[in-house]
């Protein structure tokens, strides 16, 4: 038997919104042509509740597919208790098959697999959740066994109380399928499809879009690609550069690769530092459908500064003893034509103040 495994569609995600439909229908027409079941991971839908235009166009296109369709919700849908989400709402159309600390058994030509699935649930209960899984449903021995889950995994995503794959391991499937990462990852008896669109931009997501095709006979998994828009990932790096610089060499490279490619999704970082006393803001690009400039120069003042004020509060001081701290570091070294702590003063005492503080000490001496 061939399972297709699709996880993270987000359709009507607003960014690249025609995107997340067609690669989403790419992938279950692909599936319905060569599975004999497709599974879905959750993220179905970008948001919790669609309009009625993206959900007429779902229903309607999932209709159109053949091949029966079990699905769990993620965090995107989740709703409170007692209240329908999306994917639910699919079931009710009767365009899918929602499993929620549920499970199912399929069979063709004699062959059975049991599906067990469990919506996104808050990470702090990810591990509870398992537990009511694990105590709610039981595993035939006779069939192979599949969980469906949308969570975030410890190995691969940074966090606190995240489940981890030994979680997942000691349940005693024989092959667990998560969504909600949207890059690809695979271990022994444990897949992610990652998305079938980009969404956060990075490194991860240059690699191509698709699901995985899993054949239950040989316990094998295929990637299969879908068509899909190229995503570009650029760095450049600067030191101690003019705007005009900054401007000129990400134009260059923008227009180059846009020549090249030009339906791509292209996203330039821009790193290192600007002259002296110029700032992030004085670099200004024109907006470009489908580029995107990502200004990260001078990061690295940004990050000492939220050090700097980290390790104040720390220290529990006030925020006027924060600020005049603060005062004091910028001034070390420099010569100056007023005593920083009285400016501040003055300034905490308002503009006026402040200015008048300033033309004080800017008159020549008698």
């Amino acid at each position: 038997m061939k399972v297709a495994v699709i996880a993270d569609t987000h359709v009507g995600y607003p960014r690249f919104y025609e995107d997340s439909f067609t690669q989403a229908e790419a992938a279950f027409r692909d599936a319905d042509e060569k599975a004999d079941i497709i599974l879905f991971l959750g993220d179905l839908y970008d948001t919790r509740v669609p309009s009625l235009q993206i959900l007429g166009r779902t229903i309607s296109f999932f209709r159109s597919i053949k091949k029966p369709i079990y699905a769990i919700h993620g965090n995107h849908e989740r709703r409170s208790k007692g209240a329908l989400n999306p994917v639910g709402l699919l079931e009710k159309a009767g365009a899918i098959n929602h499993l929620n600390f549920s499970s199912a058994i399929f069979e063709k030509d004699g062959e059975k697999i049991f599906i067990a699935g469990m919506g996104n649930v808050p990470d702090d209960l990810a591990k509870a959740g398992l537990e009511k899984l694990k105590g709610t449903i039981q595993i035939p021995q006779a069939h192979l066994s599949i969980l469906m889950l949308h969570q975030s995994v410890s190995e691969f995503v940074f966090g606190e109380n995240l489940l981890s794959m030994d979680d997942m391991e000691r349940l005693g499937y024989d092959l667990v399928l998560n969504g909600h990462i949207h890059a690809r990852k695979e271990a022994p008896g444990f897949l992610i499809p990652g998305s079938t669109v980009i969404t956060q931009l990075t490194k991860e997501e240059t690699q191509p879009r698709g699901y995985y095709l899993y054949d239950t006979n040989e316990r094998k998994h295929e990637f299969i690609p879908i068509p899909c828009r190229k995503f570009l990932l650029e760095e450049l790096e600067f030191r101690d550069a003019k705007p005009s610089e900054v401007q000129e060499k990400a134009g260059e490279l923008s227009a180059r690769l846009r020549r090249e490619n030009p339906e791509a999704i292209i996203r330039i970082i821009l790193k290192g530092t600007l002259e002296k006393g110029i700032r992030v803001s004085d670099v200004v690009f024109a907006g470009e459908v489908g580029t995107f400039m990502d200004n990260k120069l001078n990061e690295h003042m940004f990050r000492a500064d939220l050090k700097a004020i980290r390790e104040m509060r720390e220290k529990k001081l006030s925020m006027r003893e924060m600020g005049e701290a603060r005062m004091r570091k910028k001034m070390e070294g420099k010569a100056s034509l007023f005593e920083p702590l009285e400016l501040f003063e003055a300034l905490a005492n308002g503009a006026e103040e402040g200015m008048a503080y300033l033309q004080g000490r800017m008159k020549p001496a008698q």
